[in-house]
């Protein structure tokens, strides 16, 4: 988490020292996107199909330490993919959007170890900052729905046996993507 808050802290200070400059006219662009949310750190690329709508896809390290907090499911942690197609009021990409997701996911007890599956859908409502000519931050928030089996530990579990680690849920969902136009 410290890690995403150190991303922001600069990705807006790097905003606010650059020249924020009036839209974009040539409306939306493709983009390399970083994406941190509240359980993914990845990368993405996403295009343009009309004047409103873009597709992206990405890679990325999932994790639910969060669950537990709440009693909500299992922590668990790996890697997947997905699919993100957001809809933008404004034909520049900046300002309002609505994001629905999907993403399928390798988990296990920690990162090296994938021995269960899962998968994240949901939908983000947000506004996206142009940071500079080239650079955005979307800001979002919405819920989603969790869910996944992996064998493993629970935490605090001590004695070494295996047990099924689940999740089967409905979350908030928090966005923050930070994108450069191509």
């Amino acid at each position: 988490m410290g890690m995403h808050r150190v991303l922001l802290a600069g990705c807006t200070i790097a905003g606010l020292a650059g020249s924020a400059r009036a839209e974009d006219a040539a409306g939306l662009r493709p983009q390399v996107q970083l994406d941190g949310g509240l359980s993914v750190i990845g990368l993405g690329y996403e295009h343009p199909v009309t004047a409103h709508i873009a597709i992206g896809v990405e890679a990325f390290v999932f994790g639910t330490y969060f669950l537990p907090w709440f009693d909500a499911g299992d922590k668990v942690a790996g890697f997947g993919g997905g699919i993100r197609p957001t809809w933008f009021a404004r034909e520049s990409g900046r300002g309002l959007y609505v994001a629905p997701y999907f993403r399928l996911v390798g988990v296990g007890e920690e990162i090296p170890s994938a021995d269960g599956i899962g998968f994240a859908t949901g939908v983000f409502v947000g506004w996206a900052f142009q940071l500079s000519s080239r650079l955005d931050l979307r800001i979002g928030g919405g819920g989603q729905f969790i869910h996944f089996h992996a064998d493993g530990q629970a935490d605090g579990q001590a004695d070494g046996k295996t047990e099924r680690l689940t999740a089967n849920t409905p979350f908030i969902a928090l966005d923050a993507v930070l994108g450069y136009r191509l």
